[in-house]
């Protein structure tokens, strides 16, 4: 089923092929990629192929993958948010992930977005752990992971960029019966 999510001022739908021209934009912003990937502004061909690759993450993982923002008042597209599977050292995780479009930077929107994301993941999916991954130097992301309950676990090399993993694990109580691990 997919995802059926609202914030307060957000609607998430999956993208749709109307949506390519938007993506566009948000890759080839540079002040958007400099954080994600290897921190290069990108071209249409990049959008297709992410477009292409969040369908894959749709039909494969039914909510998962990025989702268009939407704003409920206005309808305008600010950006795109998910639950998204990805590999990192070797182990299969679950990130919340967001990328806005500037002219929507500093107002609240990518903090609703995560929190929401958590929110539903962790309470709606049963997720145990979920992770953010940001670039070294993006404050702003750190500050939204932290304020959502994140807290930094290590960071990594990532197409040449040292990388922060920040991880939220809900509360769990383990009970040892003769070594082995009960939930």
């Amino acid at each position: 089923m997919p995802l059926q999510l609202q914030t307060e001022r957000l609607l998430f739908r999956r993208y749709i092929e109307d949506d390519l021209p938007f993506l566009r934009q948000l890759v080839e912003d540079s002040d958007v990629m400099r954080y994600i990937g290897d921190g290069q502004r990108k071209d249409e061909q990049y959008a297709r192929s992410l477009y292409t690759r969040m369908h894959e993450q749709y039909r494969n993982f039914d909510d998962y993958g990025l989702h268009m923002l939407i704003h409920r008042e206005t309808g305008e597209r600010i950006g795109h948010a998910g639950i998204v599977a990805q590999v990192i050292d070797d182990c299969f995780e679950i990130e919340v992930g967001y990328w806005i479009h500037p002219r929507y930077w500093q107002q609240g929107y990518a903090y609703e977005a995560a929190a929401a994301l958590t929110h539903y993941a962790t309470e709606e999916c049963g997720i145990e752990r979920l992770v953010s991954m940001m670039m070294k130097g993006n404050i702003a992301s750190m500050r939204i992971a932290e304020k959502n309950g994140f807290t930094h676990e290590k960071t990594i090399v990532a197409d040449g960029h040292e990388v922060y993993i920040y991880s939220l694990h809900t509360s769990y109580e383990y009970t040892t019966y003769d070594d082995h691990e009960v939930k």
